[in-house]
């Protein structure tokens, strides 16, 4: 039923909720005015009788002072013979009924018990007949009532009569239901169904990417707003939409002639490569031919460790502007971690900085190249050491989330990355360092987005470095 109703469209709502509140607050004032009506009209017929008996008891009074009982009984067999039989009847001073065709005969009446009525089916009136001053001479001055008028009217043919009435008041209802019902159903479909298809039909076409949707002339005010911010909101993505296409097509020439010098710059570094070679070579059959203590021979030092320098920048390079294809296959994660820490360990401490490993025993398998990985954790490793010239502690964790994947992070106590720095570390050829080629983390990301993975870098200053890779783990066990 909720499902049901969060489903229904506003207008839908709308009429449901408004005419449902009118059919209940009708209905329960209808049946408050049938049961008033009812209870009028009883109060109604109880009025009558009150007001009908002091006739009778001036009747029964003179009768009974002239000695002329006939009178009495003419009353009541009149009465009772008009459609109200058995309506009204003479009781005694002690409730019992007294049979008024004896009085009418002229013999001593029989007193009998009185005709049982279901109170919740007639209305049943006792009205006592007094002691006047003229009757005391027959019934004695100290009695009291002589005797009792009851008059009894079925409920039944007075509810008929209301009834009756209600009947076309109620047609009026059912009548005014319809009617208010259309209106409501009219009035909303114009005030709201119609404005919100309006509405919702634009969304759909800007959605499709037809910009140039517009609502206009809706009735209600809020509507009306709800129409203008739409309006607005279209034209800012229109304008949007011509700078982004603009600027795409700016940036795709420029793209274009970067692949290009891109594709120069790799084969303008594999051309100058070789010869570099060919020059580190030569220096070093001159350094053997230099006597030692040669001020030569140190020169020739100097420019062997810039060529290899040079060399290993533009090898770099080349892995950053054609990654080599990876060899794909199977293993465990804590292979290339632990083979990089165990090369690694003897520099560590040397520097004296602490390795704390947290590598578990057993891993889920992953799918990827254990080669390229290590090249990652290698330069992370680098890093790191870098940041602690002076010492101090490099943690290696690795844990698996519930994602299915794996996540390592290599966190270390060095000088940190100021957050002026930390935008720009993975930009090619950005770094810090007086000798860094500024290729190492970019180049380590690069292959952990080939495997599936992210990386990103947590850095406060003078406190310290994390490093973060997370790679999928396979997705069946091997």
């Amino acid at each position: 039923m909720t499902v049901a109703w969060r489903g229904a469209s506003l207008a839908r709502q709308t009429f449901i909720a408004f005419y449902s509140f009118t059919v209940i607050v009708t209905a329960i004032t209808f049946l408050l005015y049938v049961q008033d009506t009812r209870n009028s009209v009883l109060d109604m017929e109880r009025a009558t009788m009150t007001s009908m008996f002091p006739v009778v008891e001036r009747v029964i009074v003179d009768s009974m002072m002239q000695g002329s009982h006939g009178a009495i009984a003419h009353l009541f067999s009149v009465h009772n013979a008009h459609g109200m039989a058995d309506r009204m009847f003479l009781l005694d001073s002690d409730k019992n009924s007294v049979n008024t065709e004896d009085l009418a005969a002229g013999v001593k009446p029989r007193h009998e018990a009185p005709r049982a009525f279901d109170p919740a089916k007639s209305i049943i009136m006792d009205f006592p007949v007094l002691n006047r001053g003229a009757c005391s001479r027959c019934h004695g001055a100290d009695a009291g009532p002589i005797g009792f008028v009851r008059l009894v009217s079925p409920k039944r043919d007075r509810q008929a009569v209301a009834e009756a009435n209600l009947k076309g008041r109620l047609i009026i209802l059912f009548s005014s239901f319809m009617i208010v019902g259309l209106w409501t159903y009219m009035v909303v479909r114009r005030v709201i169904d119609e404005p919100m298809g309006r509405i919702v039909e634009a969304m759909n076409l800007v959605a499709r990417g037809k910009l140039d949707t517009r609502v206009d002339d809706l009735p209600s005010g809020e509507l009306r707003s709800i129409a203008r911010g739409f309006n607005n909101m279209v034209r800012l993505l229109e304008k949007d939409r011509r700078e982004i296409v603009n600027l795409h097509r700016s940036q795709v020439g420029h793209l274009d002639r970067l692949a290009a010098l891109g594709e120069l710059s790799a084969h303008l570094a594999h051309e100058v490569r070789n010869p570099l070679t060919g020059i580190s070579s030569a220096i070093q059959v001159m350094q053997t031919e230099t006597p030692d203590g040669s001020p030569r021979r140190e020169v020739l030092g100097k420019v062997l460790g810039q060529l290899n320098r040079m060399e290993q920048t533009m090898g770099n390079f080349l892995r950053f502007a054609r990654m080599p294809e990876a060899v794909i296959r199977p293993f465990d994660l804590s292979e290339p971690l632990e083979r990089v820490l165990d090369l690694f360990e003897v520099r560590l401490r040397t520097q004296k900085i602490e390795l704390k490993r947290d590598i578990p025993a057993k891993l889920p398998f992953m799918r990827g190249d254990p080669g390229q990985l290590e090249q990652v954790f290698l330069n992370l490793f680098i890093n790191a050491a870098h940041a602690m010239p002076g010492g101090g502690s490099l943690k290696v964790s690795v844990r698996s989330e519930i994602e299915g994947t794996l996540l390592v992070e290599v966190t270390d106590t060095g000088k940190g990355i100021s957050s002026a720095d930390l935008e720009h570390v993975f930009r090619a050829f950005f770094t810090t360092r007086a000798n860094g080629s500024g290729l190492g983390l970019p180049l380590s990301r690069q292959i952990v987005m080939a495997h599936g993975g992210e990386m990103w870098i947590e850095s406060v200053p003078d406190r310290g470095t994390s490093v973060f890779v997370r790679l999928p783990a396979a997705s069946a066990e091997v």
